[in-house]
């Protein structure tokens, strides 16, 4: 597929349909389809050249990381139920009333309509792929959920979803927090070799980071960035799910 080297090199993620043809997200909320039949883009080659270059200038002066796009592949688009980790709030209550920003949101679509299902006030989607408007994080939440989002960017980036989690948390709110543990990392995966403190791994077209965690390491690490009060709800297989307030 033409363009494919950069685009990797850019971070963006492709994904073959099961009509043969491949979708490509380029982060931004922006999305290209390629048409395998016919050999040809959907959109002007023109234009994704320019928003290509764009995106590894940015790259290259440290103003993008080329991970957050990359990586967004944190939930099964093919699934018709929200994650597991979504569906344990919904059915435990524990957002009931709440005002929630769910924080890379990926493409977990039903997660928005299970939540004000399940008795949420409100519900905002941030994710700088999928549901980039920025203008969700000018407010704090009661609550804010970011699932499988944490372990699949290296430190400098985890930091800033860190502080994304704080700074729109009110002041007695709770943050839901989930990552993917050891085990699922190290065997489900193609590791291609480690980086800083997880893996590259291939999956699919992409080569994306990828950080396991055990349970202790999980708490340890949200109570030293953020500090308060981290608690392990329970365990998803091997997956720790923590729940965090500032007091």
């Amino acid at each position: 597929m033409k363009l494919s080297k950069k685009m990797h090199k850019a971070g963006w993620s492709i994904t073959r349909e099961k009509n043969g043809n491949f979708c490509v997200y380029a982060g931004d909320g922006i999305q290209y389809t390629y048409h395998t039949a016919t050999d040809t883009w959907l959109e002007p080659v023109e234009e994704i050249e320019a928003e290509l270059d764009r995106q590894l200038q940015e790259i290259s002066e440290n103003k993008r990381s080329s991970f957050i796009s990359a990586s967004r592949m944190t939930s099964l688009y093919h699934s018709k139920n929200a994650s597991q980790p979504v569906r344990y709030l919904c059915q435990k209550k524990l957002l009931e009333k709440k005002s929630v920003l769910h924080l890379g949101t990926g493409l977990d679509n039903p997660a928005k309509e299970q939540l004000l299902a399940s008795g949420c006030a409100e519900v905002a989607d941030y994710d700088p792929n999928f549901y980039p408007d920025t203008s969700v994080l000018e407010k704090q939440y009661d609550a804010v959920i970011a699932n499988y989002v944490l372990n699949i960017v290296p430190p400098v980036d985890r930091k800033n979803i860190y502080n994304l989690i704080r700074d729109n948390l009110k002041k007695n709110g709770t943050a839901y927090l989930t990552v993917q543990g050891v085990w699922p990392v190290e065997n489900k995966y193609k590791i291609i070799k480690a980086y800083q403190d997880g893996y590259l791994i291939k999956t699919g077209y992409n080569t994306t980071f990828r950080k396991g965690y055990s349970k202790e390491e999980f708490l340890k690490e949200i109570q030293q960035i953020l500090g308060g009060s981290p608690r392990l709800i329970t365990m998803f297989y091997s997956n720790p799910f923590v729940q965090w307030g500032r007091q």
